[in-house]
């Protein structure tokens, strides 16, 4: 019995115990105003030992709800689990357990049963793969980039309604996590949202049970981050008001008396420079918070590609109205490319969505069974995609290209499945593969994306090899998305929207052998789903006589159509 009571004590009140029988008196029997003084410690040590079994069942309560809610999550995840994962929140929460909850289990779980070793030493071998705080980093940036591509309402993502479908609802920590790393970015907008739905969330909670020491502790923190963001979005006295009631909750703080007294001043320099415009000329008093806009992003040709970004990020919400020729709303047709024996008993179905410059679709063009294969192949190659970095000339991760990517080649198929792709992707381009790039098959994860790009290479840019510029791209289409996830085109502008085994095409140079710069494009955040893709970088070379020059410079690729669509 004195084994068991030990294994079940804390280290702190072991220690307290082993002074007390070091410092203990061996003739207490023999008064009995000693045992006065015995009650009172026997008291202080019930209260200790009661504060310790609250403490524990605390901790029990927080792994009961811990282990009901993986087993919630795993009940519905096992049968589809793409589907789950591609939901925002849901895979949020995921990153969020692995690298905070089952952290916790680790510390929590430290007695010596048969049980708890067991998962303590499933703990110690499993850690190198759980996700680090990196991983949490890019799922909480992903949620914003998400709010801020689609316009998601803060408190729609916390109740885990992400396009249509539900997920996770999102706790008061994860809100207060997201809102933190908004803080830390100086998206001080951003912050101000999520801090403020998670006091919301916080008012609710405490409606319904009392306020305890660590939801104070919560709520000043909120309070903290939301005064300084209030302030630096020029909101002064809704900054005052928080500063005050921070000062009310720690009257020690220096940092918060000095918060204060900086707010409160600027609030009159606020009151008297209102008062001065009124006597001056009476108008409207401006608004008190400055509109703030997200700084545009570096690139080159800036003010260009601030533009392009923005028209990419209204085209992933809206559908574009766009037609190749005035008077038709859509082109489609059969192509066999002058009797190709790969398609005549099989022509691509082909729609046309602009002329100029050339953006076609082809419909079910890749098998269920060679996407499963393709897929099968990338699996264990899939790693962190990379771009060029023309600082350094080196290809590196980016933050405006979240994905992971596997090139394959095909001799890596004994099955044949990439030769017969390569050979259909010739065969409905009618261009050479011969100086082509491998495939690359892509899967984008929490708010996966890739900013407005160009394909080609740059003047500067001397990588491509003996290939030459990238002439052409073709994309597959191996999975359907929920929401978002789209390739938009924001200079066209065009939109064309993931459907499972069909690709788009697109020239990226100009008969002349220029980049067309009309075919800047962009993969937009996948909102909810999983977005797979394949695409195929044809290059310039071998392709003279299938694709030759014309005698202007700014010529344009002719698409075939049929004859009654001229």
């Amino acid at each position: 019995m004195p084994n068991q009571i030990h294994t079940m004590l804390s280290p702190a009140l072991l220690v307290l115990l082993s002074c007390l029988a070091l410092g203990g008196n061996a003739e207490t029997f023999t008064a009995v105003t000693h045992f006065k003084s015995l009650i009172s410690l026997e008291q202080d040590l019930s209260a200790k030992l009661q504060a310790y079994i609250s403490a524990e069942e605390r901790e029990l309560e927080k792994l009961k709800k811990l282990s009901e809610e993986v087993q919630s999550w795993t009940n519905r995840a096992k049968d589809d689990y793409e589907s789950h994962l591609g939901h925002p929140t849901n895979a949020f929460r995921l990153v969020r357990r692995f690298t905070s909850d089952w952290r916790e289990v680790e510390n929590v779980v430290n007695n010596a049963t048969d049980e708890k070793k067991d998962l303590l030493q499933q703990l110690e071998t499993s850690t190198d793969y759980f996700p680090d705080e990196e991983d949490l980093t890019g799922a909480v940036v992903a949620l914003m980039r998400l709010q801020d591509v689609y316009h998601v309402n803060t408190t729609r993502f916390a109740d885990g309604l992400a396009g249509s479908t539900q997920g996770a609802v999102l706790t008061v920590e994860d809100l207060y996590l997201v809102g933190r790393s908004a803080y830390n970015k100086a998206q001080y907008q951003n912050c101000k949202k999520w801090m403020q739905e998670a006091i919301r969330r916080l008012d609710a909670f405490e409606r319904v049970s009392n306020a305890t020491k660590d939801s104070l502790a919560v709520r000043e923190s909120l309070y903290d981050h939301l005064s300084f963001s209030e302030y630096k979005l020029g909101n002064v006295r809704r900054a005052y008001r928080l500063a005050k009631i921070l000062v009310q909750m720690d009257p020690d703080s220096g940092r918060y008396l000095s918060n204060e007294e900086q707010y409160l001043e600027l609030v009159r320099k606020a009151m008297f420079e209102e008062a001065r415009k009124r006597r001056s000329s009476p108008q409207e008093p401006e608004p008190e918070e400055r509109k703030w806009k997200k700084p545009p992003p570096t690139g080159d040709d800036d003010l260009q590609y601030w533009r392009d970004f923005e028209y990419y990020k209204k085209y992933c919400r809206e559908s574009v109205e766009v037609s190749p020729f005035p008077d038709h709303e859509m082109i489609c047709f059969y192509e066999n490319n002058n009797r190709n024996p790969r398609l005549i008993l099989n022509p691509v179905k082909v729609e046309v969505v602009t002329v100029n410059p050339t953006l076609l679709i082809y419909r079910d063009v890749l098998y269920d069974s060679e996407i499963e294969k393709l897929k099968q192949l990338a699996d264990p190659k899939l790693n962190r995609a990379t771009a060029h970095n023309r600082a350094t000339g080196r290809y590196e991760p980016a933050q405006y290209r979240i994905s992971k990517s596997a090139w394959l080649g095909e001799y890596l198929d004994e099955s044949g499945v990439l030769a017969h792709v390569n050979q259909r992707i010739e065969a409905i381009t009618d261009l050479s593969m011969s100086t082509a790039e491998e495939l690359q098959v892509v899967n984008y994860g929490i708010g996966g994306h890739y900013e407005p790009h160009f394909d080609f290479a740059r003047s500067d840019r001397t990588d491509m090899g003996e290939g030459g510029n990238r002439i052409a791209t073709l994309l597959f289409y191996m999975s359907d998305v929920s929401a978002g996830g789209c390739t938009v085109f924001p200079r066209i502008p065009a939109r064309v929207e993931p459907s499972k085994g069909d690709a788009s095409f697109w020239y990226n140079l100009l008969p002349s052998g220029d980049g067309d710069i009309m075919t800047r494009h962009a993969g937009c955040p996948v909102l909810s789903g999983s977005k797979w893709v394949c695409n195929k970088w044809i290059h310039e070379h071998d392709q003279e006589f299938r694709k030759p020059c014309k005698l202007t410079r700014d010529a344009t690729w002719d698409v075939h159509l049929p004859p009654d669509h001229l």
